[in-house]
């Protein structure tokens, strides 16, 4: 086979499913962890479950249409809180670094309410990525306010292993 075709598989195979797009690896239930499998029966608007894990609390418990309610609702705090940072910086006219660093806590806060409110692979990508770009934020705030020192301590190789 070849190397393209495998790469095709890997990143584009998927079925379509009740209009929502089903990777082939999670149609077998077992494929996914979940929270309390044995107790976690219930089916609700975004069944069946194509995220890779599901371990934080019983599935759709509260409501049909929001599998992880507490979840969710904490993920949505995150982002009122993001809000108000956002305002309150606008208002102390505080540097355009510190509002996209509050901009980043609120994409974590709605990819997070995102994923646990649905429990699909495209939720949990939505949860994982803006985790990691709030990490690249907080990486240039680091490095902008310690220019000097940080740069005797960061070796070429430590770069290499945070760019992976």
């Amino acid at each position: 086979m070849a190397l393209s075709t495998i790469i095709f598989n890997i990143f584009f195979l998927s079925v379509a499913i009740e209009g929502r797009s089903l990777l082939l690896s999670h149609l077998n239930p077992s494929d996914v962890k979940h929270f309390e499998s044995k107790l976690d029966s219930k089916i609700g608007y975004w069944s069946p479950s194509t995220s890779s894990i599901d371990w934080c609390e019983r599935n759709y418990a509260v409501t049909y249409y929001i599998a992880e309610f507490w979840n969710c609702i904490s993920s949505l705090l995150m982002c009122l809180l993001s809000i108000i940072l956002i305002i309150r910086g606008l208002y102390n006219k505080i540097e355009h670094r510190f509002l996209l660093l509050s901009l980043s806590f609120g994409l974590v806060g709605f990819g997070s309410a995102y994923f646990h409110g649905t429990l699909t692979h495209f939720g949990q990508m939505a949860d994982e990525l803006p985790m990691v770009y709030s990490m690249i934020v907080w990486w240039f705030i680091l490095f902008r306010m310690n220019k000097v020192k940080l740069a005797s301590r960061i070796s070429p190789t430590d770069i290499l292993i945070l760019c992976g």
